[in-house]
């Protein structure tokens, strides 16, 4: 008896030794102890998958971080080969998007290399979140098995695969991939083309700077030649001004605002003549905006005439006082007389802006003009304006024609700001 309670004992130890191996054991082999022995290792098994199961929908539930993270933790003490059983098993039965982006984004905290394939085939699922989540995951847990899929959609008949191509890109991006995404730049597809100017955009290529000057000039899409611009200018590509001044004179509208945009982003001296110039025959006042702007920005005028042009004639009034502003800039006897036309508009306020740039002339022609308006029947906001620029003028001999505007001044307000200047002027000078 205890020579058969001894063999059994023995056979037990050894299958529990051999472990799973023994499941392989033909049955005639097994016996009725193994079999018994087998199916308690079975079910052990059962359990453990159970466990992982419920660590693995306990992290995707959690919404505490710190929480979350001791799952985490305690779901890394399980065998890896089970705990990504347990994730692909959940992946693949998957039906809600929001659910498989958050399978994706929790599974990508587990380096299984099992996962690259799996995750790599949903770069080209119909749902964006997925395929963001996918290329994002892969960026963790990605190695070179998911280039044969990558190329795969580079090489697609379906336009919108290699959309998806591109896309991924944007996470993926390998200097291996430069050839078969720059090439898509001749795609017969103008969506396709935008897509890769907007990807070396977005990773600042800046190698590929040659072939986005390129597709700006040449294209025969204005819509993509407008994103080859918008990339000339939000990588900052000086090299491309010229590019950007031949552009910026498009018979397209928006071509030409995108270039002046872009010209702006960039920032350059070198576009103050181009610009001006341009300023002279722009019809569009958005874009004649744009240009004034990036003027004032640069602090330089560059050739008067267009905004001349504007601050003597253009009806709207923005752009009147802004030309104003930016023809002080210039210190030009042609900007000067600009600006003594625009004593004469009708509007206040772009009579008081052009004081204020008389002011930068610092010269005594200037302070003669500037006396004049505070001589005339004229607003205060312009007389404040004009004696703004005489105070930053500073000139002595301002002082007696100050004196004697205090003496008949009716206004209290501005007769104060006047003794305000006498005051200051006697503190200096005297």
């Amino acid at each position: 008896m205890k020579s058969k309670q001894y063999s059994i004992l023995t056979s037990v130890l050894l299958v529990c030794a051999a472990g799973p191996a023994a499941l392989a054991l033909p049955v005639s082999v097994r016996g009725p102890v193994s079999d018994f022995v087998h199916g308690r290792l079975y079910a052990a098994e059962k359990v453990s998958a159970r466990e992982i199961s419920g660590v693995i929908h306990g992290i995707l539930s959690e919404t505490d971080e710190a929480k979350k993270q001791e799952l985490v933790k305690k779901l890394r003490a399980y065998p890896p080969a089970e705990v990504g059983d347990c994730w692909l098993e959940l992946l693949d039965g998957a039906v809600r998007v929001s659910t498989t982006v958050r399978i994706i984004d929790n599974m990508s905290e587990f380096s299984d290399r099992r996962f690259v394939l799996p995750l790599a085939n949903l770069l080209v699922s119909s749902h964006h979140a997925v395929r963001k989540s996918a290329a994002r995951a892969l960026k963790k847990v990605g190695d070179d098995r998911l280039f044969p899929v990558i190329l795969k959609m580079v090489n697609s008949p379906t336009a919108v695969h290699r959309i998806y191509f591109i896309e991924a890109m944007n996470y993926l991006f390998d200097q291996r991939f430069y050839p078969a995404l720059t090439g898509l730049l001749r795609d017969e597809n103008k969506s396709i083309r935008i897509y890769v100017l907007n990807c070396l955009k977005e990773n600042r290529i800046t190698e590929s700077l040659g072939l986005v000057r390129g597709a700006a000039m040449s294209d025969k899409n204005d819509e993509v030649r407008i994103a080859a611009i918008e990339a000339i200018g939000a990588m900052r590509d000086g090299n491309g001004l010229n590019v950007l001044h031949v552009t910026m004179n498009d018979k397209n509208r928006d071509v030409r605002c995108e270039s002046v945009r872009a010209i702006n982003l960039i920032g350059s001296a070198a576009s103050v003549n181009p610009l001006s110039t341009r300023l002279s025959s722009e019809d569009d006042n958005e874009i004649k905006d744009m240009i004034i702007d990036a003027l004032s920005s640069m602090k330089r005028v560059g050739d008067v005439r267009g905004l001349e042009k504007i601050v003597t004639g253009d009806s709207n009034l923005s752009l009147r006082i802004k030309s104003a502003y930016v023809l002080g800039f210039s210190g030009s006897q042609q900007s000067f007389a600009a600006l003594q036309q625009a004593l004469k508009d009708s509007d206040y306020r772009v009579r008081a802006e052009a004081c204020n740039s008389l002011g930068n002339f610092r010269s005594r022609q200037a302070l003669a003009v500037l006396f004049e308006v505070l001589e005339k029947n004229e607003q205060v906001y312009v007389k404040s304006a004009a004696l703004y620029s005489i105070r930053r003028i500073n000139e002595k001999s301002s002082l007696l024609g100050l004196f004697e505007l205090y003496a008949k001044e009716k206004d209290p307000i501005f007769k104060e700001m006047l003794h305000d200047a006498i005051r200051d002027y006697i503190k200096r000078y005297i």
